[in-house]
Protein backbone atom coordinates (compact mmCIF):
# COMPACT_ATOMS: atom_id res chain seq x y z
CA UNK A 1 0.00 0.00 0.00
CA UNK A 2 1.79 3.37 -1.13
CA UNK A 3 0.12 6.27 1.10
CA UNK A 4 -0.44 9.60 -1.48
CA UNK A 5 -2.47 11.53 1.03
CA UNK A 6 -2.70 12.34 4.50
CA UNK A 7 -5.19 14.25 6.20
CA UNK A 8 -4.32 15.23 9.39
CA UNK A 9 -6.34 16.34 12.48
CA UNK A 10 -4.48 19.22 14.94
CA UNK A 11 -5.78 19.53 18.23
CA UNK A 12 -4.88 16.67 20.34
CA UNK A 13 -3.89 14.84 17.27
CA UNK A 14 -1.06 16.65 14.95
CA UNK A 15 0.14 18.43 18.36
CA UNK A 16 0.89 17.16 21.71
CA UNK A 17 -1.43 18.84 25.26
CA UNK A 18 1.44 21.69 25.05
CA UNK A 19 -0.13 22.72 21.76
CA UNK A 20 3.71 21.73 20.07
CA UNK A 21 4.92 19.65 17.03
CA UNK A 22 7.35 17.57 18.12
CA UNK A 23 10.55 16.67 16.37
CA UNK A 24 9.80 13.36 15.82
CA UNK A 25 6.33 14.41 14.45
CA UNK A 26 7.57 17.36 12.04
CA UNK A 27 10.77 14.94 10.72
CA UNK A 28 8.42 12.21 9.62
CA UNK A 29 5.88 14.79 8.04
CA UNK A 30 8.95 16.40 6.55
CA UNK A 31 10.46 13.37 5.23
CA UNK A 32 7.02 12.78 4.11
CA UNK A 33 6.39 15.72 2.22
CA UNK A 34 9.94 15.54 0.54
CA UNK A 35 8.49 12.08 -1.25
CA UNK A 36 6.06 13.82 -2.68
CA UNK A 37 3.11 13.03 0.03
CA UNK A 38 0.41 15.62 0.49
CA UNK A 39 0.15 16.50 4.13
CA UNK A 40 -3.16 18.29 4.43
CA UNK A 41 -4.28 19.65 8.55
CA UNK A 42 -7.68 18.74 8.63
CA UNK A 43 -9.25 21.12 11.28
CA UNK A 44 -12.52 23.06 12.41
CA UNK A 45 -9.98 26.01 12.59
CA UNK A 46 -9.92 28.72 9.62
CA UNK A 47 -6.88 28.94 7.54
CA UNK A 48 -5.56 31.72 9.75
CA UNK A 49 -5.59 29.23 13.25
CA UNK A 50 -3.35 26.98 11.03
CA UNK A 51 -0.80 28.72 9.55
CA UNK A 52 1.70 28.58 12.37
CA UNK A 53 1.34 24.80 12.22
CA UNK A 54 1.85 25.47 7.87
CA UNK A 55 5.04 27.28 8.60
CA UNK A 56 6.47 24.83 10.64
CA UNK A 57 5.79 22.14 8.62
CA UNK A 58 7.46 24.25 5.71
CA UNK A 59 3.36 24.05 3.81
CA UNK A 60 2.43 27.71 4.18
CA UNK A 61 1.50 30.02 1.45
CA UNK A 62 1.67 27.29 -1.55
CA UNK A 63 -0.16 26.32 -4.22
CA UNK A 64 0.57 22.98 -4.28
CA UNK A 65 -0.08 22.15 -1.21
CA UNK A 66 -3.75 22.06 0.82
CA UNK A 67 -5.66 22.21 3.63
CA UNK A 68 -9.20 21.23 4.59
CA UNK A 69 -10.11 23.94 7.38
CA UNK A 70 -13.74 24.57 9.20
CA UNK A 71 -14.42 20.58 9.10
CA UNK A 72 -14.78 20.04 5.40
CA UNK A 73 -16.68 23.80 4.44
CA UNK A 74 -13.90 24.58 2.61
CA UNK A 75 -11.33 22.49 0.76
CA UNK A 76 -8.07 24.85 0.06
CA UNK A 77 -4.39 25.64 -0.80
CA UNK A 78 -2.51 26.82 1.34
CA UNK A 79 -2.13 29.83 -0.09
CA UNK A 80 -5.67 30.54 0.28
CA UNK A 81 -7.36 29.27 -3.18
CA UNK A 82 -10.69 27.73 -2.57
CA UNK A 83 -10.86 24.56 -4.41
CA UNK A 84 -14.20 23.44 -3.24
CA UNK A 85 -16.56 22.97 -0.06
CA UNK A 86 -19.83 23.47 1.32
CA UNK A 87 -21.00 27.18 2.68
CA UNK A 88 -24.26 27.55 4.98
CA UNK A 89 -26.77 30.96 4.70
CA UNK A 90 -27.66 33.85 6.24
CA UNK A 91 -30.87 31.89 6.82
CA UNK A 92 -29.24 29.27 8.46
CA UNK A 93 -27.82 31.92 10.69
CA UNK A 94 -31.42 33.29 11.41
CA UNK A 95 -32.68 29.31 12.13
CA UNK A 96 -30.05 28.72 14.19
CA UNK A 97 -30.19 31.88 16.73
CA UNK A 98 -33.71 30.94 17.00
CA UNK A 99 -32.33 27.95 18.27
CA UNK A 100 -29.62 29.17 20.47
CA UNK A 101 -32.20 31.56 22.22
CA UNK A 102 -34.64 29.11 23.45
CA UNK A 103 -31.83 27.15 24.75
CA UNK A 104 -30.12 29.61 26.22
CA UNK A 105 -26.92 29.08 24.20
CA UNK A 106 -23.99 31.08 23.34
CA UNK A 107 -23.56 31.29 19.27
CA UNK A 108 -21.11 31.86 17.31
CA UNK A 109 -20.86 32.25 13.75
CA UNK A 110 -17.62 31.95 11.60
CA UNK A 111 -16.90 33.03 8.14
CA UNK A 112 -14.10 32.73 5.57
CA UNK A 113 -12.41 35.95 7.24
CA UNK A 114 -14.20 37.00 10.53
CA UNK A 115 -16.24 35.56 13.66
CA UNK A 116 -19.35 36.75 14.81
CA UNK A 117 -21.86 36.75 17.81
CA UNK A 118 -24.94 38.84 18.53
CA UNK A 119 -24.31 37.63 22.29
CA UNK A 120 -23.42 40.53 24.77
CA UNK A 121 -21.29 37.77 27.54
CA UNK A 122 -17.96 35.87 25.75
CA UNK A 123 -17.49 33.08 27.86
CA UNK A 124 -14.55 31.40 28.98
CA UNK A 125 -14.81 28.60 26.24
CA UNK A 126 -15.33 31.35 23.48
CA UNK A 127 -12.30 33.15 24.27
CA UNK A 128 -9.99 29.79 23.80
CA UNK A 129 -11.83 29.76 20.51
CA UNK A 130 -10.66 32.70 19.39
CA UNK A 131 -7.49 32.98 20.20
CA UNK A 132 -7.09 29.76 18.65
CA UNK A 133 -8.45 30.61 15.21
CA UNK A 134 -6.23 33.65 15.01
CA UNK A 135 -9.41 35.94 13.41
CA UNK A 136 -11.43 39.14 14.76
CA UNK A 137 -14.22 38.39 16.99
CA UNK A 138 -17.27 40.63 15.84
CA UNK A 139 -19.52 41.17 19.00
CA UNK A 140 -22.63 42.78 17.17
CA UNK A 141 -26.75 43.15 16.39
CA UNK A 142 -28.33 40.90 14.38
CA UNK A 143 -29.36 44.20 12.62
CA UNK A 144 -25.81 44.19 11.62
CA UNK A 145 -24.99 40.44 10.32
CA UNK A 146 -24.43 40.62 6.71
CA UNK A 147 -26.88 38.29 4.64
CA UNK A 148 -24.20 38.34 1.47
CA UNK A 149 -21.51 36.83 3.93
CA UNK A 150 -19.82 33.61 3.45
CA UNK A 151 -21.13 31.60 6.69
CA UNK A 152 -19.28 28.60 6.83
CA UNK A 153 -19.84 27.40 10.39
CA UNK A 154 -21.92 27.99 13.31
CA UNK A 155 -20.91 26.98 17.34
CA UNK A 156 -22.90 26.65 20.24
CA UNK A 157 -19.78 26.77 22.88
CA UNK A 158 -19.67 26.80 26.44
CA UNK A 159 -19.11 23.94 29.44
CA UNK A 160 -19.31 20.58 28.61
CA UNK A 161 -22.50 20.00 30.95
CA UNK A 162 -24.40 22.78 28.68
CA UNK A 163 -23.18 21.68 25.34
CA UNK A 164 -24.42 18.07 25.79
CA UNK A 165 -27.62 19.71 27.27
CA UNK A 166 -28.34 21.69 24.28
CA UNK A 167 -27.09 18.80 22.25
CA UNK A 168 -29.85 16.72 23.43
CA UNK A 169 -32.21 19.41 23.44
CA UNK A 170 -32.00 20.31 19.33
CA UNK A 171 -34.97 19.63 17.59
CA UNK A 172 -35.31 16.77 15.08
CA UNK A 173 -35.32 19.17 12.52
CA UNK A 174 -32.34 21.20 12.94
CA UNK A 175 -30.58 17.30 13.20
CA UNK A 176 -31.79 16.28 9.85
CA UNK A 177 -31.14 19.76 8.63
CA UNK A 178 -27.09 20.32 9.89
CA UNK A 179 -24.49 18.23 10.11
CA UNK A 180 -24.18 18.21 13.66
CA UNK A 181 -20.97 17.35 15.83
CA UNK A 182 -19.14 17.34 19.04
CA UNK A 183 -15.76 18.88 18.11
CA UNK A 184 -14.76 19.07 21.58
CA UNK A 185 -15.93 18.74 25.14
CA UNK A 186 -17.35 22.18 24.74
CA UNK A 187 -17.84 23.23 21.37
CA UNK A 188 -20.68 21.35 18.95
CA UNK A 189 -20.54 22.70 15.74
CA UNK A 190 -23.08 23.13 12.80
CA UNK A 191 -22.29 22.68 9.05
CA UNK A 192 -23.52 22.32 6.02
CA UNK A 193 -24.91 18.37 5.76
CA UNK A 194 -22.09 17.74 3.24
CA UNK A 195 -19.75 19.55 4.42
CA UNK A 196 -17.27 17.04 6.75
CA UNK A 197 -13.96 15.94 6.91
CA UNK A 198 -14.57 12.70 4.84
CA UNK A 199 -15.71 14.85 2.06
CA UNK A 200 -13.05 17.06 2.44
CA UNK A 201 -10.77 14.42 2.05
CA UNK A 202 -12.28 12.27 -0.80
CA UNK A 203 -12.75 15.70 -2.94
CA UNK A 204 -9.33 16.98 -2.87
CA UNK A 205 -8.20 13.10 -3.32
CA UNK A 206 -10.10 13.91 -6.78
CA UNK A 207 -8.86 17.12 -7.57
CA UNK A 208 -5.36 15.68 -6.94
CA UNK A 209 -5.96 12.30 -8.97
CA UNK A 210 -5.53 10.37 -5.63
CA UNK A 211 -7.17 7.32 -5.49
CA UNK A 212 -9.10 6.70 -1.80
CA UNK A 213 -7.11 3.63 -1.15
CA UNK A 214 -3.75 5.76 -1.38
CA UNK A 215 -5.16 7.82 1.20
CA UNK A 216 -4.23 8.08 5.43
CA UNK A 217 -6.57 9.80 8.03
CA UNK A 218 -5.57 10.75 11.61
CA UNK A 219 -7.53 11.61 14.22
CA UNK A 220 -9.09 11.58 17.83
CA UNK A 221 -12.57 13.19 18.03
CA UNK A 222 -15.66 12.79 16.75
CA UNK A 223 -15.60 15.42 13.79
CA UNK A 224 -12.64 13.15 12.87
CA UNK A 225 -14.99 9.90 12.32
CA UNK A 226 -16.06 11.10 8.84
CA UNK A 227 -12.18 11.29 7.42
CA UNK A 228 -11.19 7.99 9.37
CA UNK A 229 -13.98 6.26 7.98
CA UNK A 230 -13.04 7.46 4.17
CA UNK A 231 -9.22 7.20 3.98
CA UNK A 232 -7.96 4.18 2.92
CA UNK A 233 -6.36 3.75 6.15
CA UNK A 234 -8.17 4.79 9.17
CA UNK A 235 -5.65 5.72 12.20
CA UNK A 236 -7.01 6.65 15.46
CA UNK A 237 -4.40 7.92 17.89
CA UNK A 238 -3.71 6.11 21.54
CA UNK A 239 -5.93 9.15 22.97
CA UNK A 240 -8.82 8.98 20.41
CA UNK A 241 -12.43 8.83 21.87
CA UNK A 242 -14.18 5.23 21.89
CA UNK A 243 -15.74 5.68 19.09
CA UNK A 244 -13.16 6.87 16.61
CA UNK A 245 -11.25 4.00 17.97
CA UNK A 246 -14.28 1.49 17.09
CA UNK A 247 -14.04 2.08 13.55
CA UNK A 248 -10.27 2.90 12.75
CA UNK A 249 -8.43 0.32 10.79
CA UNK A 250 -5.28 0.81 13.02
CA UNK A 251 -4.47 2.61 16.15
CA UNK A 252 -1.02 4.48 16.73
CA UNK A 253 -0.14 6.15 19.97
CA UNK A 254 -1.00 9.24 22.14
CA UNK A 255 -0.27 12.74 21.08
CA UNK A 256 2.16 13.30 23.66
CA UNK A 257 3.83 9.57 22.64
CA UNK A 258 4.74 11.05 18.88
CA UNK A 259 1.37 9.62 17.91
CA UNK A 260 1.38 11.10 14.43
CA UNK A 261 5.25 10.74 13.65
CA UNK A 262 4.91 6.80 14.92
CA UNK A 263 2.23 6.25 12.44
CA UNK A 264 3.68 8.02 9.08
CA UNK A 265 6.77 6.03 9.96
CA UNK A 266 5.16 2.85 9.83
CA UNK A 267 2.62 3.13 7.29
CA UNK A 268 3.85 5.93 5.01
CA UNK A 269 7.83 5.55 5.01
CA UNK A 270 8.18 1.64 5.89
CA UNK A 271 9.55 1.67 8.62
CA UNK A 272 9.83 -1.27 11.36
CA UNK A 273 8.34 0.65 14.69
CA UNK A 274 9.13 -0.72 17.90
CA UNK A 275 6.04 1.16 19.56
CA UNK A 276 3.29 -0.55 17.08
CA UNK A 277 5.45 -3.73 16.78
CA UNK A 278 2.89 -7.00 16.05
Amino acid sequence: MTIKLITIDIDDTLVNTAKQVTPRVKAALNEATAQGVKVVLTTGRPLPGVQEYLDELGLNNRDDQYAVTYNGGVVQTTSGKALGGQELSYDDYLTLREVANDLGAYLQVETLDAAYTTDDTINYWASRENFLIKMPLHVTDMAEMDPNDHYVKFMFIGDEADVDRWREALPQAIRDKYYIVKSTPQHLEFMHKDATKGSGLLALAELLGIDRSETMALGDQQNDLTMIEAAGLGVAMGNAVPEVKAIADVETTTQNEDGVGVAVEKWVLGRDVPELAD
